[in-house]
């Protein structure tokens, strides 16, 4: 079948073949490929890379989950791929420092890494990285091993970075993000579950040459963070569009506050321990204007919200972002067991662009909230309801032909969605 595709359409740039059951044999043929959770090709295969049979302008591969491969196959890869610019390899738990040390052998054209979950890749690794390849974009996540050396390394080797995933490295210190801060042109950072980061690492982040250039930052669950950093973030990080403060424990209600004084259109707060009172003043405070005004038409940038897990949080909230979110586009609520059917008759009669809904949780929630959804579906397409005891089957499938997206259930919620015999939330792990 493979080969019938490839000899029709002599002009194909990209092919997927993602958990196929291809063999050797395909890799022949094939020029820009994923091979991502494929287990039946070997080692071999990427002989024909080699041997002037396969293709030498190969650009991007795609061999996560291939955990068959070993040095020898990415020796090979080294050989077969000289022009090669992205390699993703993710969900590798074999892959060693001796395998990327044989890719960096000729793929000096690398652009972009990915390298989620390979915990066993050490400094040697990203030092032999910094000295071979200039990259824009990497990608690094489940890693105990890196240090502040390896972070140094990579950020003095490639000023061009633009997006740097680091999620759940927790030797990353404030020492690194000193790092990261001399980055020219960084655009998205991911620092989540890096619990070593404090207020001084946010400090170089904030000051560092990167300051007016950051769209997106999340440091999410990175519990020694205060106040402080999110002030600094409100006040320095001026094209900011995207925040994620989840599970930030030490965050209390004036870092909220200093929200409202940034231009994001995306942000999430779930597991903070938000009171309804100041998710008002922050609202008021994105859209500029007085208290006492009451104007029909405003709007301010909010689209994509995540109050998950903020159980102190009411229908009041609820109302107030219909208010003055008037493009809001996607809300999570999940384990606002506070919420009733008045948040959500709030919500269908100001959100007129809502399209995606997670309701998942909120325990008071009636059939009632069905008939609200129905108000506004279209433009609403997506709408998640699990362990929503009160709302029946047979009026949640009624909503399912209106919607591209539906699901619903009526399980006894989590004890970590918040709803524990009206017990706080309890924070998930990882």
């Amino acid at each position: 079948m493979v080969q019938r595709i490839l000899e029709g359409c002599p002009c194909l740039l990209y092919l997927n073949l993602s958990c196929t059951l291809l063999t050797n044999k395909t890799l022949q043929h094939l020029q820009y490929l994923s091979l991502a959770y494929c287990d039946r090709f070997t080692d071999e295969g990427f002989l024909y890379l080699t041997t002037g049979k396969g293709c030498h302008s190969l650009i991007h591969l795609n061999l996560s989950g291939c955990t068959q491969l070993t040095v020898n196959g990415f020796r090979y890869i080294s050989a077969g791929c000289p022009a090669l610019e992205e390699i993703v390899v993710n969900d590798m738990l074999t892959l060693s420092d001796s395998c990327v040390l044989a890719l960096l052998t000729r793929c000096h054209c690398l652009l972009a890494i990915s390298l989620l979950d390979a915990p066993h890749l050490s400094d040697i690794t990203f030092k032999a990285v910094a000295e071979a390849v200039k990259l824009k974009s990497l990608s690094i996540e489940g890693n105990y091993q890196l240090t502040d050396f390896s972070w140094n390394a990579l950020c003095r080797s490639s000023q061009g970075l633009r997006r740097l995933h680091a999620a759940e490295c927790p030797r990353m210190t404030d020492a690194s993000l000193k790092s990261v801060a001399s980055l020219q042109h960084l655009r998205y950072l991911n620092i989540s579950y890096c619990n070593r980061v404090t207020d001084v690492g946010v400090q170089y982040l904030t000051k560092g040459c990167s300051a007016n250039e950051l769209q997106e930052l999340n440091v999410s669950h990175c519990s020694h963070i205060t106040d402080i950093s999110v002030m600094r973030i409100a006040q320095r990080l001026c094209k900011l569009h995207h925040l994620n403060l989840s599970y930030c424990e030490r965050l209390t209600d004036s870092a909220v506050e200093w929200l409202g004084w940034t231009s994001l259109c995306s942000l999430d707060l779930s597991g903070c321990n938000i009171q309804d009172e100041v998710l008002l003043a922050c609202l008021l405070l994105f859209s500029r204007i007085p208290e006492n005004l009451n104007f029909r038409n405003l709007k301010n940038n909010l689209e994509h919200v995540d109050i998950s897990h903020c159980v102190a949080l009411s229908d009041a909230a609820v109302r107030a972002f219909s208010f003055y979110c008037r493009g809001l586009v996607a809300l999570r609520m999940v384990g606002c067991f506070k919420m009733t059917d008045m948040a959500v008759q709030y919500l269908t009669s100001g959100s007129q662009y809502l399209r995606e809904l997670d309701v998942s949780g909120c325990v008071l929630l009636t059939d009632l909230t069905l008939r609200y959804l129905e108000r506004i579906c279209p433009p609403l397409s997506s709408i998640t309801m699990a362990c929503c005891s009160r709302i029946s089957r047979y009026a949640a499938s009624k909503l399912q032909p209106r919607v591209t997206y539906w699901e619903h259930s009526s399980d006894t919620p989590p004890y970590w969605f918040g709803y524990n015999m009206g017990h706080p939330v309890t924070k998930p792990t990882k």
